[in-house]
């Protein structure tokens, strides 16, 4: 299958945002630089109307974008950030390893769970080329097959995933939490926890210790 090619330069911010982008949707490309690459000047000379405008990317359908946004982007490769319904049991802030595998469990227990992350699914760890220390491989596994791992059995167990979409703010009314998007939406859910750390305080993960529901205001109501 033909990669995604982006043609930039090394100085150019909007490239490095694309790469980056790209790389943390773990989405394969081929990178131009035209400083070094004079064939690339002409690919985005006639892509721009004899201006080089950059970043230029061309997709395999060969359509092409130029100096793209992240959510023209997003749309662009097919990327999900909009959920099916507005209110959850649960939404979880963090679609890293542990927030994908505290959404398994939850969603085990019948709870309707969302997963929102502003980059790729998997965190890190999905753009991490190989991980030596991850529990259950003991030979080691590519930091992307373990992210899809993790994404598929989340989906299996019908957890709703949304990436590249960017949270703006959480509030509590003390019944709800109001989980609001970049994209303009509004999801509501009994809780909301924001990604693991918050959840057990650093003295209590060293002793393998639970959440206090009393003392963290978004899991009273879990």
């Amino acid at each position: 299958m033909a990669e995604i090619k982006v043609y930039g330069a090394s100085w150019c911010p909007d490239c490095r945002r694309a790469k980056r982008f790209l790389g943390d949707q773990r989405v394969p490309f081929e990178w131009h630089d035209i400083e070094q690459d004079p064939d690339g000047v002409s690919v985005v000379q006639a892509r721009n109307n004899g201006n080089n405008v950059i970043p230029t990317i061309i997709f395999p359908d060969g359509t092409s974008l130029s100096e793209p946004t992240n959510e023209q982007l997003a749309e662009k490769i097919g990327l999900e950030r909009m959920a099916m319904m507005h209110v959850y049991d649960l939404i979880i802030i963090g679609g890293g390893p542990a927030g994908l595998t505290t959404s398994i469990y939850a969603a085990r227990e019948n709870l309707q769970t969302l997963v929102i992350d502003s980059k790729g699914l998997g965190g890190q760890a999905g753009v991490t080329e190989r991980l030596d220390n991850y529990p259950g491989f003991p030979e080691g596994i590519g930091g992307a097959e373990l992210a899809e791992r993790i994404v598929q059995q989340a989906r299996r167990y019908g957890v709703e995933l949304l990436q590249a979409v960017s949270v703006l703010s959480i509030t509590s009314d003390g019944d709800q939490v109001d989980v609001e998007t970049a994209t303009g939406d509004h999801y509501h859910s009994r809780a909301a926890p924001h990604r693991q750390r918050l959840l057990v305080p650093p003295d209590e993960r060293a002793r393998g210790g639970r959440p206090d529901r009393g003392q963290h205001p978004l899991l009273r109501h879990l």
